[in-house]
């Protein structure tokens, strides 16, 4: 057996059941080879696309995604997405290859420390004979680490003979999470109990351990509001204090709340710029943060008590010993609070700025809301839009919404929607996208197009870079220097064999609903907004 034909074998030994790739020396045979062998090859049209498909295929899927390029320029196309996925923390796999050693080959690169500089984890396969056993290695850190790993296999090995090989062994995960210690639990029921008006924030950690019933039965033994990072969105969705999103796309009576509690309990929530708006949020508010991970104690925003501990198993032991005290919270603030949000609609938080040919982007995201299957997945691009999107389009589970936007690069959420689509969870995946990022990977629509994927593309679509459009007219300059003339983004979309609406009106959303469940491939709504609305508070 040939080494190519031995990693084929490899990875459909360790589970692997889709790979996403593009073509080239270093992978023309080894790809071919997996597919044959029953998994599933998913060409794309740029290496960039490879790996964010592969991120969001594993945010998803809860396993490995998968990713293969050739050498050389083929790699240095990924790196954007790599960084995007070592930010996000994301179970990454990506083999690529030196090229022939031939010291005047031009696609000779130094990928060590370039994957050492994007965050990401290195591996490289040393001869033949260790192919499996280094990549044996290769997955075991990427579980181990929460991290991706790019793998090396030189192309010079691929047509060698495999000769005998390590056996597979599948990754093992690191040890459940452990409960807090003792001493530093107490420290931190002592400022929970002596808070008039407790808040508990759940971030993604807390939504990946699975601790909504655990935070809800402490927020109810105290009396506390309930709320979320955007990575945990919905997480309390139903609750009586439920306020929603905590941070800088609070509504308004979120913000009253925020602004009036004395105490935050944060469990698995980074507490970054975002979220405790630089800490203005935070400020003169007595702080219990709990994570796994004590390195991101203190990482943006100062605390009073840092606890290490398992989200869902130290907001029990904390109800636990609430309960043995018979301590019982401010039923006031409790009733307020609920009171509040009894009577809280999301329009009422905003007066629509919908055009004679444009709508608002928030009336826009309440109707679709109710129009798209509740049960969905939501990936998100990054950009102005934003704002208007992730307070408003809901999903049933906060496990199904991700943003592509560890790194701040706009375009990655098509390849990362995609990627979600091919997870294989039976739901429509939805992606949220702004104009620009779409056109810079225009060219993956084609993907989601020869896979048939039943996404729907919501084109967020301002006709410029939105935030630059802003920022330049607030310093004096024409915006018109951010404007793009696009082509008529449906005529694309159903040129490339998709089905495509374009709405300017409110009403015409409802379209949207009528073509979702027959669908056999993408759908793309072209959705006209005005740039000169922004609803972004700089």
């Amino acid at each position: 057996m040939k080494v190519y034909q031995a990693l084929a074998d490899a990875l459909a030994r360790h589970g692997v059941d889709t790979v996403f790739g593009l073509m080239g020396n270093a992978n023309l045979l080894y790809l071919p080879a997996f597919a044959d062998a029953g998994g599933r090859f998913v060409a794309v049209t740029h290496e960039a696309g490879a790996v964010a498909m592969a991120d969001g295929h594993a945010r998803m899927s809860g396993g490995i995604g998968v990713a293969s390029v050739t050498h050389g320029p083929a790699f240095t196309n990924t790196l954007t997405s790599l960084v995007e996925a070592a930010r996000s923390r994301s179970r990454v796999l990506l083999i690529t290859g030196d090229p022939p050693p031939v010291p005047s080959h031009f696609h000779h690169f130094d990928i060590a420390t370039v994957t050492a500089a994007a965050g990401a984890g290195y591996e490289r396969v040393y001869e033949p004979a260790s192919l499996v056993r280094d990549l044996n290695r290769a997955l075991q850190r990427i579980v181990a680490e929460r991290r991706p790993v790019v793998l090396n296999i030189p192309i010079a090995f691929m047509q060698a003979e495999a000769s005998e090989q390590a056996p597979v062994v599948p990754p093992v995960p690191p040890p459940t999470a452990a409960a807090p210690q003792p001493d530093t639990l107490d420290r931190a029921l002592g400022l929970l109990t002596s808070a008039k008006r407790p808040l508990v924030l759940a971030g993604h950690g807390a939504a990946t351990s699975g601790a909504r019933e655990s935070l809800i039965a402490l927020a109810d033994r105290i009396g506390a509001a309930l709320a979320t990072t955007v990575l945990a969105k919905e997480m309390f969705a139903g609750h009586p204090r439920d306020i929603g999103i905590f941070g800088s796309l609070s509504h308004g009576v979120a913000s009253e709340v925020i602004a009036d509690c004395d105490c935050v309990i944060a469990f698995g929530a980074g507490l970054n710029m975002w979220t405790a708006l630089n800490g203005d949020l935070l400020r003169g508010k007595r702080i219990v943060h709990v994570d796994i991970d004590p390195a991101r104690f203190g990482s943006y925003t100062p605390v009073d008590e840092a606890v290490a501990g398992d989200a869902r198993l130290t907001a029990a032991a904390m109800d636990s010993l609430l309960r043995e005290a018979d301590h019982a919270g401010n039923r006031r603030w409790a009733d307020k609070i609920e009171q509040a949000m009894a009577r809280h609609i999301p329009q009422a938080d905003f007066v629509d700025r919908s055009g004679t040919d444009t709508v608002d982007i928030r009336s826009a995201m309440i109707r679709l809301d109710r129009i798209l299957p509740a049960r969905r997945t939501v990936v998100s691009d990054i950009g102005r839009f934003n704002v208007g999107v992730w307070p408003y389009l809901r999903v049933a589970d906060p496990l199904h919404f991700t943003t592509m936007g560890g790194f701040g690069s706009i375009g990655l959420g098509l390849a990362g929607a995609i990627g979600a689509a091919l997870a294989g969870n039976d739901r429509p995946v939805i992606a949220t996208v702004g104009d620009g990022g779409f056109m810079m990977h225009l060219s993956e629509f084609t993907t989601a197009v020869r896979e048939k994927l039943p996404i729907v593309v919501l084109v967020l679509n301002d006709g410029a870079y939105g935030a630059e459009h802003y920022k330049l007219r607030n310093h004096g300059y024409d915006p018109a220097h951010s404007a793009y003339a696009w082509p008529d983004l449906a005529a694309l979309a159903t040129t490339m064999g998709a089905r495509a609406l374009t709405v300017r009106k409110i009403e015409e959303l409802d379209a949207v609903g009528e073509f979702v469940p027959t669908l056999d491939g993408p759908l793309l709504v072209d959705v006209r907004l005005d740039p000169d609305v922004n609803i972004v508070r700089y």
